[in-house]
């Protein structure tokens, strides 16, 4: 199905994100932290990004403004997690076809309703 990046620093957070998208059929690939995003998406060339917003070294949005600027990696959509109230989020990060927040703890329906609709080629 689809290559799809975790970028998340709380290991057992990533592990069960990855569970949950593999047994669904996707090759999942994971970083602990924005650098890395950012990084490895210009390698790997995802077809999602799915980051948490408060990483160490470059918060999630960072590592997503950075790769908006780069035209090869621009197009990747992202699901971000964040235990942040999301109206907080949304203030750091704005909703859009391509984008989406989810609320920590991520309850499994509405993040692969998330994936879904970002793998849609509508996204």
């Amino acid at each position: 199905m689809a290559l799809i990046m975790v970028a998340e620093d709380t290991p057992e957070i990533a592990q069960l994100v990855k569970l949950i998208l593999q047994a669904r059929g996707h090759q999942v690939v994971t970083v602990p932290d924005g650098l890395q995003m950012v990084e490895k998406a210009k390698d790997w060339k995802p077809h999602l990004i799915i980051a948490d917003i408060m990483m160490p070294g470059t918060y999630g949005t960072a590592a997503y403004k950075a790769l908006q600027e780069d035209p090869t990696t621009a197009a990747i959509p992202v699901a971000f997690l964040t235990a942040v109230p999301l109206d907080q989020a949304r203030k750091l990060v704005s909703e859009g076809p391509r984008v989406r927040l989810l609320k920590k703890p991520v309850e499994i329906p509405v993040l692969m309703k998330a994936v879904e609709d970002l793998l849609s080629p509508k996204a």
